[in-house]
């Protein structure tokens, strides 16, 4: 993982402008990479460039150092590649992502096909000085931050920025791979192999920002997923106890597949993102002396998505570490808490060889506003709403992991993100198929879906990365979407008044809980993180700008 900076100005041989921006933004960049910091000053083709970066090593047996420079390229690599690429595994293992992608791409006939067929997170920036191009962008997904600005003839990309910086920015929408040419000024965009309904509207906001027309591709077509009725009733079981209806299920042979599938799919997931990263925690990773602390950290509501993650995660970490779960609290003895710690010992018993550390973090209002004003509200710029300021808050005090007597030492946080999305985890969608059925159901989850890489996940980015740690999120790999996107929405979930809460809702996912042991957990009924912790004020509305965000 690193953070990127890269500005740029035409028409000049004078860096002092975009170096002063550095200067400004420098502190937040290095934060996310707490191993390594550099940055490259260069004059080329009438531009003057200053590309920074920060390294948090998690990749390869040496660490990468960036930005990475030589006669023909700079390169800035933030993401893990898990697939989709010509690079072998070993190759990778030893070596790490950021320089055999970037040997794959000096050599590339087709650079944008190759940046297309990535499988994983990312964002980057790559100065190709032969082509006189500048590629940027992020993954499908989104779930690596990179913000865009423009002041004058000044382009500025990082991953993070402040509220004070005289450059308005936006997050760089997710939507395929940007190309600015060196020679002509102009900015162009080659898709993804499928486009979102609000496409057209991120590209335009793009435009007015950069105050260039965008030219793209306009061959492609709109995502989206056929729906077919459903034609089998094995989720009409209103009187039985969620155990009753867990059982059932799993007996049925078609479903029970899928739950498996999802099982391998899943474990697959967890162990590309725990695996390969180095054998010490944050305290170790300098002396490189034998570590048996925490390397990988479980954002832990005790809820059904991430009591999954915790359990899988057991597979994959050495035996003698721990695993931190990180619980956070803004009212003493929050819903949270209460779940956390019954799911804790639901972990506990199905794993009990396991040192589980319960890291209970609890947040004063006085610490809250403090650490808001001087920190958060940068990270949490350019979104603004009081629902950014409430789930941004929350996990950045639950991602430092600290406690009086503890601070965690993990460099991985596994997170949930995504499960509600994939899986028919919110309200919002009872109340589709209540108003309109499985048709409506289906609509408003490929809705989400469609949304899902301008939502929060760069926010999340930016807001985990603060703390030196690698936000990870095993719902959104591409395998995990893949199947479960196959799938219908009834094979997924169902949020029906017939079921309880805490059964229907996310059926796929309850289930697996409750086939690998966990069945409090799977019939835990659903709490934002906002809610969940006590950090939210029920009375505001979460969609207006949040005042204490502003300067």
């Amino acid at each position: 993982m690193c953070g990127i900076f890269c500005m740029f100005e035409a028409n000049s041989h004078d860096a002092d402008n975009c170096l002063c921006t550095y200067n400004c933004i420098q502190p937040t960049v290095n934060r996310r990479g707490p191993d390594y910091h550099s940055s490259v000053t260069l004059d080329f083709e009438n531009h003057s460039f200053v590309f920074g970066a920060s390294v948090l090593w998690l990749q390869g047996k040496e660490m990468t150092k960036q930005p990475v420079e030589n006669e023909q390229s700079v390169f800035i690599f933030n993401g893990d590649i898990f697939g989709g690429t010509s690079i072998p595994s070993d190759v990778r293992k030893n070596f790490g992502d950021t320089i055999p992608l970037l040997h794959l791409l000096e050599k590339s006939e087709d650079v944008i096909d190759d940046l297309m067929n990535l499988q994983g997170p990312y964002s980057f920036v790559y100065l190709n000085k032969k082509r006189s191009k500048l590629y940027f962008g992020r993954d499908p997904y989104g779930r690596r931050s990179l913000l865009i600005g423009m002041k004058d003839s000044a382009i500025l990309l990082t991953s993070v920025a402040t509220r004070m910086l005289d450059i308005k920015c936006v997050e760089l929408p997710a939507v395929g791979i940007f190309t600015y040419s060196l020679e002509t000024g102009e900015v162009e965009l080659l898709p993804w192999p499928f486009r979102h309904s609000n496409f057209k509207e991120k590209v335009s906001e793009l435009e007015t920002i950069l105050n260039k027309t965008i030219k793209l591709q306009q061959n492609l077509e709109l995502a989206h997923h056929t729906f077919i009725n459903p034609t089998d009733n094995y989720l009409q079981y209103p009187l039985l106890s969620p155990d009753c209806i867990f059982s059932n299920l799993l007996n049925d042979a078609r479903f029970f597949q899928n739950v498996q599938q999802l099982e391998v799919l899943l474990e697959k997931a967890i162990e590309k993102r725990i695996a390969t990263q180095p054998a010490f925690c944050h305290k170790c990773i300098k002396s490189r002396n034998p570590c048996i602390h925490s390397t990988t950290g479980v954002l832990f509501s005790g809820g059904v998505d991430c009591a999954i993650l915790a359990l899988l995660a057991d597979k994959y970490c050495s035996k003698h570490c721990s695993i931190d779960l990180l619980n956070v609290s803004f009212s003493g003895n929050a819903p949270d808490r209460q779940t956390g710690l019954q799911t804790l010992d639901e972990l506990k018993q199905i794993r009990p060889e396991r040192k589980w550390n319960f890291v209970e973090i609890n947040v004063k209002e006085s610490e809250l506003n403090l650490e808001r004003e001087r920190r958060i509200a940068d990270l949490i710029y350019p979104l603004n709403t009081i629902l950014d300021d409430s789930l941004g808050c929350a996990l950045w005090f639950a991602s430092r992991g600290q406690t009086e007597s503890y601070v965690s030492p993990c460099r991985v946080l596994l997170v949930g993100m995504g499960a509600d999305e994939l899986f028919g985890g919110y309200t919002k969608h009872r109340a589709a198929l209540k108003r309109g059925g499985w048709q409506a159901l289906h609509e408003a989850l490929e809705i989400d879906w469609q949304n899902i890489s301008f939502r929060n996940l760069a926010r999340d980015d930016r807001v985990v990365s603060d703390h030196g740690r690698q936000l990870r999120t095993p719902y959104l790999d591409e395998e995990v979407v893949e199947f479960v996107r196959s799938l219908n929405c009834w094979e997924r979930t169902c949020p029906s008044d017939n079921l309880q809460q805490g059964v229907g809702e996310k059926v796929l996912l309850r289930s697996l809980a409750y086939h690998l042991g966990l069945k409090k957990a799977a019939s835990l009924r659903k709490r934002a993180l906002q809610f969940g912790s006590r950090i939210a004020n029920s009375k505001e509305n979460a969609h207006d700008v949040s005042a204490r965000l502003k300067l």
